[in-house]
């Protein structure tokens, strides 16, 4: 009899993944901490990651923005980075951690004054962020780097990245080791006596716990609760090809339940991770509900877990149970020369970069068939070896299950990596087929932007034409290739048509806000030269008794009024004209009250009250400025009573800015990994 060990050892998985052409992406302002325009994380990645930067937030006071894109756009890593910090409006505290996958390149950009020296921040970068991108563990990356930080150096996650810790539950994927580890837990918890408080939950079970470890609970759970549910998927795919569909409806339906209550859970952390920020409480209530919901579709799984075992009861009808499976593994074999050829013909029909998210999967299913036959016969023989008694008929045949089991999930694995060649040339067909429409909307998309462009109110969708234009290039340029990749043709039109629909909407947004503020700017500027002008004759004609307040308003007026007349972008102009009639009437107002407290000079005796000898108003002279010019004394005496004291020349106000100019030094590390 061997042991179980000795089977999962031999079943191993073959992972594949295929690499879409991304574009570039420039630097820009990022608008939250987590971000992934590279789209390699999963949600329960990017979950993962959230909870270490929330970490090292509450306990250090430390921001960490983690950006992923494809390519740096041409720029040094360094460059690129810190050119996103100032973007970012980035501070002290603040951290950016950037990796463009494609071009296997990051860097880390700290603030020149940052808490950590560089030795410290170089040796993180060292041992928690480099080797965990040279893994591909893009989310172990930023999870070292948080941890590393938050620890003051030394590394927080002690080597284990998270794609260790997934490729350490794939190895274990098979339905007959998931159901004995589900019985193995259960009969754990049976022998631990529960808390006391453990059997009738309090209204508020997660009041102790800080919302840091709330995060990283919920992400923990939607992690476990993926695994499962996949895995009771293959159960249920061998057990309806073994009993039919309507014995295992119950299974089914549980499995169903169990996967939308998954599917909330990952709905709200995306709520959590987006653009809108939630207040404490609301955080911590959606937390504790992804946590509850992962926790209920996992218990409803192990419920399901002894009740399948019943269904099958495998041991009794061993010798039925191990004629099926042979059944099942003739009719996989019998696939392998079909797929074959299948396959063959598709090399001759497509590029090799086309097919390589394919490209193991025969010759892993012939290994994991011939696992499968291996199994079959070591379970007969088991089978053979068993000795019942009267009192246990079934005594003995565990083994023979055991590795009946390791066979089923063989055969189920086979038959999907079969399945996925078939799959795949039906999606490059379709590919070839979508690509003449896929182009021609592109084409249309370009001919708008072009035409906004050309009106001035296109806003950012220079640059979006140019890479749609290049990747319409290329676009051709693979479809044309012999053999064709259409896939990948098809791709990049759609990641091009993609951006150029976001640009659009922008643009369109930008003109219709532009065609408002034309409407709105005529009128505005109608009320502002109105009340710049109202402003200036009335300090024109009283000059003698306005101050400076009331002059720099009416010049500061007059300059928004300039700028507003200049043209450009309308929006820009109709705040310029607002600013400028507010201005106006501010210097109306103070100069209206400096006339009002001015008092003016008499003649004492020289041809009677407010007069000279001479016929003139001297009041009115003065007052309108007409005798200020050349008086000594800065207009003080020679008029008798009052005076004028203190110059009105000069005043204004001393140029300032807003906010400072220039920006902090950044300093880092990073390089290619």
């Amino acid at each position: 009899m061997r042991r179980l060990s000795t089977l999962v050892a031999v079943l191993v998985v073959l992972l594949l993944s295929g690499a879409g052409v991304a574009l570039a992406e420039p630097p820009s302002r990022l608008a939250d901490r987590v971000t992934d325009r590279a789209g390699v994380l999963t949600p329960a990645a990017k979950a993962e990651v959230a909870a270490a930067v929330n970490r090292l937030k509450q306990e250090k006071g430390i921001d960490l923005f983690v950006v992923y894109v494809s390519s740096f756009d041409g720029a040094q890593p360094e460059d690129w980075a810190n050119d996103t910090a100032r973007l970012s409006q980035l501070g002290r505290q603040d951290v950016l951690l950037a990796v463009a996958t494609d071009d296997r390149a990051y860097h880390v950009s700290y603030d020149q004054d940052f808490s950590l020296s560089q030795s410290v921040t170089d040796s993180i970068a060292a041992n928690d962020v480099e080797p965990r991108l040279s893994a591909g563990d893009w989310a172990g990356a930023a999870v070292g780097l948080a941890d590393g930080i938050r620890g003051g150096g030394g590394s927080g996650t002690g080597g284990v990245g998270t794609g260790v810790l997934v490729l350490g539950g794939v190895v274990i994927v098979g339905g007959g080791a998931y159901l004995l580890r589900r019985r193995r837990k259960d009969r754990e918890k049976a022998a631990v006596p529960a808390p006391a408080d453990a059997a009738v939950p309090a209204p508020d079970e997660f009041s102790g716990v800080s919302t840091g470890d709330l995060s990283y609970q919920g992400s923990q759970a939607l992690i476990d609760v993926d695994d499962a549910v996949r895995t009771s998927e293959q159960e249920l795919a061998a057990a309806r090809a073994h009993f039919g569909d309507e014995a295992v409806a119950g299974f089914a339906a549980a499995l169903e339940q169990s996967r939308a209550e998954m599917l909330h859970g990952f709905t709200l952390r995306q709520q959590l991770d987006d653009d809108i920020p939630e207040d404490e409480p609301t955080k911590r209530a959606m937390l504790a509900d992804i946590i509850r919901s992962c926790t209920a579709a996992d218990q409803r799984l192990d419920a399901q877990a002894a009740a399948f075992d019943q269904l099958r009861n495998l041991e009794a009808t061993a010798p039925e149970y191990l004629a099926g499976l042979a059944t099942r593994l003739d009719a996989a074999n019998a696939r392998v020369p079909q797929v074959d050829a299948a396959g063959a013909a598709l090399r001759t029909r497509y590029a090799a970069a086309a097919l390589e998210p394919v490209a193991g999967n025969l010759d892993q299913a012939r290994k994991l068939l011939t696992v499968a036959a291996d199994e079959v016969r070591a379970a007969r023989d088991e089978l053979a070896e068993a000795v019942p008694t009267p009192e246990e008929p079934n005594a003995g045949r565990s083994a023979a299950v055991v590795s009946g089991r390791a066979a089923e999930d063989a055969i189920t694995q086979a038959g999907t990596l079969l399945d996925g060649i078939g799959r795949l040339e039906g999606e490059l067909v379709a590919a070839t087929e979508k690509i003449a429409a896929a182009r021609a909307e592109t084409e249309q998309d370009l001919a708008e932007a072009r035409t906004l462009l050309s009106s001035g109110d296109a806003g950012g969708l220079a640059a979006l034409i140019a890479r749609a234009e290049a990747a319409l290039v290329s676009a051709a340029e693979a479809e044309r290739a012999t053999p064709p990749d259409p896939l990948a043709a098809l791709r990049l039109v759609d990641e091009a048509d993609k951006a150029l629909d976001r640009g659009l909407a922008e643009a369109r947004d930008a003109q219709a806000r532009n065609t408002r503020a034309r409407a709105a700017l005529e009128q505005t500027l109608l009320t502002a030269r109105s009340a710049v002008s109202a402003a200036d004759d009335f300090i024109a004609t009283r000059r003698g008794a306005v101050g400076t307040e009331a002059r720099t308003r009416l010049a500061e007026a007059q300059r928004h009024l300039a700028q507003a007349q200049a043209g450009g972008d309308p929006t820009i102009a109709l705040g310029e004209a607002q600013a400028a009639d507010g201005l106006a009437r501010q210097a109306l107002q103070v100069a209206q009250n400096d006339v009002s407290r001015w008092s003016g000079p008499t003649s004492g005796g020289h041809g009677g009250r407010g007069g000279s000898s001479l016929g003139v108003d001297l009041g009115s002279l003065v007052l309108g400025g007409i005798l200020s010019g050349g008086l000594s004394g800065g207009r003080s005496g020679g008029y008798g009573g009052g005076g004028f004291s203190g110059g009105f020349g000069g005043g204004g106000r001393s140029p300032g800015s807003f906010g400072g100019s220039g920006t902090r030094g950044r300093r880092g590390g990073g390089g290619r990994f």
